[in-house]
């Protein structure tokens, strides 16, 4: 049995919905991309959604409207997606990179008072990312940046869906991105979005991915843009998925309670703090238990020839080769070492079947009890 990694859930109801753009002859950002903007801001409880073409652009989008750029330092967690970082270097912008919780994989909040009161008079901006789609310490994160004046970004590229306090990610007042990438709990082949509460906000955001075009005098350009615009065929793919994604979620936490319960002689999980009323599990990550990490890499050749793909974690910014030399790293950065040292991620998608997870516990467990 062949168990990918990851693979998006496309019923006739996707195909048909993309055939009807076609058919319109409107193929560009139209009236499907607000529609599911609307539809967005409606599943999430906030006020504006601004539809982009990837995630990437959503995080480039809203670091432009909310005035980061040259020279500003920008707090990062060590262990996230490249993009998260890649798009504050092209601005300019510093990231100060800071290690993670070990058991959460998000931003260690105990570590960043220093890093705040060293540099209190340069940092413009805290990037919250939530890996795997686990929200924050939002409280603590929120009350920080209040208290030293700095702008609070969360980059939500996997936790659409997601609840905080039994309120949904992407419904409070500080910028949101999302990103709708094949892999994630809905997808729109490519695409991103940036919801908030700010109306102010939305308005540059909405500028900045089409030129820097004013929305009433076309043509006549009042600040710098790009084209981030995404097709008409994503916004009916997202209207399509939305409706769905709830059914997703939930069939991605059955799967994650049973390798969590198959699975725990030999994983670690990510562990899920009281404050986290829902997680997405947009990917399965856990650390392999200290007497069985050693044999990682053994492992993940063993999934491979066996046809069950999976996924290593990402490396630490401070070791990326575009990034090692371009960012401020502040202490040892243990935690985003130890996760990428001993952490796998292993198959989890919006359809998966039980069989398939169980195939892949099997495996797990056989290639341990074997050797």
């Amino acid at each position: 049995m062949k168990v990918p990694w990851s693979m998006p859930d496309i019923s006739q109801d996707e195909i048909n919905a993309v055939i009807n753009v076609v058919k319109s002859g409107w193929l560009s950002m139209g009236s499907k991309v607000k529609e599911f903007e609307k539809s967005l801001c409606e599943y999430i409880g906030c006020k504006h959604a601004v539809m982009v073409n990837n995630g990437t652009s959503a995080l480039l989008a809203t670091y432009l409207a909310t005035g980061l750029g040259q020279g500003d330092y920008v707090i990062v967690p060590d262990y996230t997606f490249i993009a998260t970082v890649n798009t504050l270097l092209i601005l300019g912008a510093k990231p100060i990179t800071v290690d993670i919780d070990s058991g959460t994989f998000n931003i260690d909040t105990t570590s960043l008072d220093d890093v705040l009161t060293n540099y209190k008079d340069n940092i413009k901006a805290l990037i919250a990312v939530d890996v795997a789609g686990m929200p924050c310490d939002y409280d603590r994160l929120a009350k920080l940046c209040e208290d030293y004046g700095i702008q609070l970004i969360e980059d939500a590229a996997e936790a659409l869906g997601a609840e905080y306090r039994g309120k949904k990610i992407g419904s409070f007042d500080w910028p949101t991105t999302l990103s709708f990438h094949a892999a994630k709990q809905m997808t729109t082949i490519e695409g991103g979005a940036i919801v908030t509460n700010d109306k102010e906000l939305s308005e540059k955001l909405e500028k900045i991915r089409s030129h820097g075009e004013d929305p009433v005098n076309k043509y006549w350009h009042t600040t710098v843009g790009l084209n981030l615009r995404p097709l008409d065929i994503q916004g009916a793919l997202g209207l399509t998925q939305l409706k769905k994604v709830d059914r997703y979620i939930e069939n991605r936490k059955n799967i994650v309670k049973f390798y969590n319960e198959e699975l725990d002689n030999y994983l670690i999980p990510q562990k899920v703090p009281p404050y986290v009323t829902r997680h997405p599990y947009m990917f399965y990550i856990a650390r392999l238990r200290k007497r069985y990490a050693k044999r990682k890499n053994k492992l993940l050749n063993y999934l491979n020839k066996q046809g069950a793909d999976y996924r290593i974690p990402w490396p630490p910014i401070h070791l990326q080769p575009c990034s090692r030399d371009k960012v401020i790293t502040i202490g040892p950065l243990l935690n985003a070492e130890t996760v990428f040292e001993q952490a796998i991620s292993l198959p989890l998608y919006n359809s998966m079947k039980l069989e398939e997870a169980q195939h892949v516990v099997k495996l797990v467990k056989g290639f341990f009890g074997s050797r």
